[in-house]
């Protein structure tokens, strides 16, 4: 098991070299999600809203809004486990240097997934209350919704992390950005209902981490729970974090020993 002072000295490092560099996050990590809220939620949602969509009682942007928290997180995490990760393993090979340390594989790997959970956290936080303030949500449980996104953040966060150091080459981080992560931002439920796909694409949307963490969201920003429902998307989003995880302390032990 990994030892909690060495995980959090792994945190410290991160937090400590992010204090030089916060500024150039703010974009991804809480100003494109309030531009699209304002764009796509509160302007081209007044002229959906008037084609009464069936968004189950929804306006657009109560239907938009929590489902921009877990695309946050999802947003979030990578940028906190894919360059940053291949920088420590091959370009700059930090991590090479914490290994020589008394820092295991693993504590590195767990530091690294709690740091990209802190920054999930803040930032679905901060736009969770920019949509609050806005009329965005319905429910008091909408107080979880940041919850969803931690969930669905660090699932993200461990499966980039071990794809991130199972590849060597680097032109596969544009890929996974331009081919995995903007279809899911736009294919996994968060700007209208799966059920609106072809058939047989509404099957792929269902095994995304990024679905689940939009269904988990919007349950909790609009008070409609099922618990089995609940359940389900809890379960997926945490054995999905545990084998990534588990992937990548392997993949990181494999390229730290090159």
């Amino acid at each position: 098991m990994p030892t909690v002072g060495r995980v959090l000295s792994v945190v410290g490092w991160h937090a400590h070299a992010y204090r030089r560099m916060w500024r150039g996050s703010i974009t991804v990590s809480f100003l494109n999600p309030i531009f699209f809220l304002l764009s796509i939620g509160v302007l081209l949602g007044t002229l959906v809203d008037q084609s009464n969509p069936d968004l189950g009682g929804l306006t657009y942007l109560e239907f938009v809004a929590p489902a921009l928290v877990a695309a946050t997180a999802m947003q979030t995490a990578a940028s906190v486990t894919t360059f940053p990760v291949k920088a420590g393993l091959k370009w700059l090979r930090t991590y090479h240097a914490v290994v020589a340390t008394p820092v295991r594989v693993r504590e590195l790997v767990a530091g690294v997934l709690v740091w990209a959970g802190v920054r999930v956290v803040v930032a679905c936080v901060l736009f969770a209350l920019v949509a609050a303030v806005g009329g965005a949500f319905t429910s008091p449980l909408a107080v979880l919704s940041p919850l969803a996104g931690l969930l669905c953040g660090l699932a993200f966060a461990a499966g980039l992390a071990a794809v991130t150091s199972g590849t060597d080459a680097d032109q596969w981080l544009v890929a996974i950005f331009r081919f995995v992560l903007v279809p899911l931002f736009l294919f996994s439920g968060t700007f209208f209902p799966i059920e609106q796909l072809p058939d047989w694409i509404e099957p792929l949307a269902w095994v995304t981490p990024l679905w689940h963490g939009v269904e988990l969201s919007r349950g909790f920003a609009t008070g409609e729970l099922d618990g089995p429902a609940v359940a389900v998307h809890v379960a997926y989003l945490v054995a999905f974090t545990a084998v990534g995880a588990a992937i990548a302390v392997r993949a990181c032990e494999t390229r730290l020993r090159r």
